[in-house]
């Protein structure tokens, strides 16, 4: 994740990805779906997460302050008993406590919102998560995850600003996009940032963060 304007680097989203023994890499696309479905994904999460803390650990006084670091959790993680737990100990495994550790809410599934799901988003919220929903628009979201979860930022999909400006109904699905975030004082990244004219729009719209 950059600053668009600065050029700065202000964060990374961690992705599992599978190698495969001769060389080249299988897709996510290909392998997620199934460590859903056979309950595989949440020791594959955990494994990531115990991955992550000790890199960012190795470099972390090349870290900038607040600097964003988002893990993907689908819903069948977020719903475990353990997840609040998982979470907090992640958070305590990492050495410096000034960075800003995303909780990604992926759409892959659908979510329960109940008061169950919103206490513990709560809870991890007021111990310092920040709370993404990521891939917006593109699978089992609502727009009642803006209003009853505490979400911090959206990060839009790449396949509606990968359209941007060649597409005038994306284009103008994008706009009614940002201004509802907007009006929900939610903060947006916008994803799949190619091409100059995409990075114009953004920035137009003031759309600081992009990846």
């Amino acid at each position: 994740m950059v600053n668009g304007r600065e050029g700065t680097l202000r964060g990374v989203e961690v992705l599992a990805r599978w190698k495969q023994p001769h060389g080249g890499y299988i897709s996510p696309a290909a392998f997620i779906p199934l460590a859903e479905k056979s309950g595989l994904i949440v020791p594959l999460t955990q494994s990531l997460m115990n991955q992550v803390a000790k890199q960012m650990n190795a470099i972390a006084s090349k870290l900038p302050e607040g600097f964003h670091i988002g893990i993907n959790f689908s819903a069948s993680h977020i719903i475990s008993p353990t997840f609040v737990d998982e979470c907090l100990n992640y958070r305590d495994s990492f050495t410096r406590r000034d960075l800003n550790l995303v909780l990604e809410v992926t759409e892959r599934e659908p979510l329960n919102v109940d008061e169950s799901l919103v206490q513990r988003l709560n809870i991890l919220h007021e111990n310092g998560f920040v709370i993404a929903l990521d891939d917006f628009g593109t699978g089992y979201s609502g727009l009642s995850y803006l209003h009853d979860l505490h979400i911090d930022y959206i990060k839009i999909d790449h396949s509606f600003v990968g359209r941007v400006n060649a597409d005038p109904e994306s284009t103008r699905i994008l706009d009614c996009v940002l201004d509802l975030a907007r009006k929900l004082s939610i903060s947006i990244v916008a994803e799949g940032v190619e091409t100059k004219e995409q990075l114009d729009y953004l920035n137009k719209n003031n759309i600081t963060f992009q990846q």
